[in-house]
């Protein structure tokens, strides 16, 4: 009866009032996804897909504000749930099929900087996430997975009326993203490589008049992206195990934006977005007790950014600023400790030393240099095959509920919640 009566009152403060966020036990470690064995790897490295055939997994936090042509905002939630399902497990080659849901959108940064502005259409639109598909096995005893995603969203309107009323007019816009994921474990599962690309279209017409008719507002030009990531869990020496990773990502965004002069639609300008990375570091797990593991990452990043603004109805030389930013280096420690039968503390922090240039065009230069360190602090709560992760708010423990501190957190009087990150998973029998 005492532990039915925590673990209701745990729940009650922890779901009462949230802003949540995904993967918590591996971000309140430090954002140690990379070098933490963990049922969230699987999106990562797909074969790890393996590893988890019977899961529930319900996932749910606060992604991102998006601010609209009319000053409006919306929240982007990334609330996930799904499950894994094992099948043929009396044969020799039983296999995974994982499906999962949430609410997030994709927006193509280039596609919101150029076009939502614009009042073709109704404007603010994106993509809904549609559905995500796991799907792992062992070829020839070495796990391998695979994960499609996409994400799809359209407006269009069609009458035989161009125009209602001088503002009311014939659009189509549709965007559609699609996402595929490999993953292979090999040399006995201590070699994890994954490969993902994605694909981004999308339709953008209006009605320009009774005359002209339907003409591009914009069209996509090469947009994609492709990243290659792999880690490797050395042999234990004793209670340490190093975890070398690398990883590398390339991703361009690009449009072509047209306008209706002297009844003609005419390209008037291409923009391109370029955006590469390279990472390399090094991982620590430490077994400091049966239940007590303490992990840490250093490593290096390299980012650079690069923008292309093209008239091809002007003389003028395409303008081609760039970005580049270094973490040199990037430190990353955390722990995951058992404190009683029900729960686990942890605690986590990231320090990234960055070295920041900005080069607009000619010889002009400006250089920047900082340190951004986050702090985590998380718990653990589990019951048989329920596990409930949170990342508990400092504030809260300090300042304590409203009712009893009567401090809020400052931002429209919201009181301090307890909890900023959650997830809820159950191991399936």
């Amino acid at each position: 009866m005492k532990r039915l009566l925590t673990f209701t009152v745990l729940l009650v403060m922890v779901l009462g009032g949230l802003a949540l966020a995904t993967e918590t036990r591996v971000n309140t470690m430090g954002d140690a996804n990379m070098i933490v064995k963990d049922d969230y790897n699987m999106f990562a490295f797909p074969s790890t897909i393996n590893y988890y055939p019977r899961l529930f997994a319900a996932e749910f936090g606060e992604n991102e504000t998006f601010y609209l042509k009319d000053g409006d905002e919306y929240d982007v939630y990334l609330n996930k749930v799904g499950a894994n399902f094992q099948f043929g497990q009396k044969s020799d080659k039983p296999w995974v099929l994982g499906l999962y849901f949430d609410q997030r959108y994709y927006i193509p940064d280039i596609l919101y900087d150029y076009v939502m502005d614009k009042d073709a259409g109704e404007g603010g639109w994106g993509t809904d996430h549609r559905i995500t598909m796991l799907y792992g096995r062992e070829l020839n005893g070495i796990p391998f997975g695979f994960i499609f995603s996409y994400y799809n969203a359209g407006n269009k309107v069609d009458n035989d009326t161009i125009y209602y009323d001088d503002d009311y007019y014939n659009y189509d816009q549709s965007l559609n993203r699609y996402e595929f994921s490999f993953g292979l474990s090999p040399m006995q599962k201590k070699l994890d490589l994954a490969l993902k690309v994605g694909f981004t279209s999308w339709t953008d017409e209006y009605a320009y008049d009774e005359t002209v008719g339907m003409v591009d507002n914009s069209k996509p030009s090469g947009n994609m992206d492709f990243a290659l990531t792999g880690r490797y869990w050395m042999d234990p020496m004793g209670k340490y195990t190093l975890v070398p990773h690398a990883g590398i990502e390339y991703s361009k965004q690009g449009i072509e934006l047209y306008e209706v002069d002297e009844g003609t639609n005419e390209l008037y300008e291409e923009v391109t977005y370029k955006y590469t990375a390279f990472n390399l570091g090094c991982g620590l797990n430490y077994d400091a007790t049966e239940n007590v593991l303490v992990v840490a990452d250093m490593g290096i990043s390299y980012e650079i950014w690069k923008d292309k603004y093209d008239y091809p109805l002007s003389d003028s030389e395409p303008y081609e600023p760039k970005w580049t930013d270094m973490m040199l280096p990037y430190f990353k420690v955390g722990i995951d400790a058992y404190a009683f039968k029900w729960m686990n503390v942890r605690a986590g922090v990231l320090a990234e030393w960055y070295r920041g240039k900005y080069e607009p065009y000619d010889s002009r230069m400006s250089k920047s240099s900082y340190v951004y360190t986050q702090t985590f602090l998380g718990a653990g709560f589990h019951w048989g095959n329920f596990i409930l992760d949170a990342n508990i708010d400092p504030d809260f423990l300090s300042r304590g509920p409203y009712f009893i501190s009567g401090s809020n957190s400052g931002y429209y009087d919201d009181p301090y919640d307890l909890s900023s990150q959650i997830s809820l998973k159950y191991m399936l029998d």
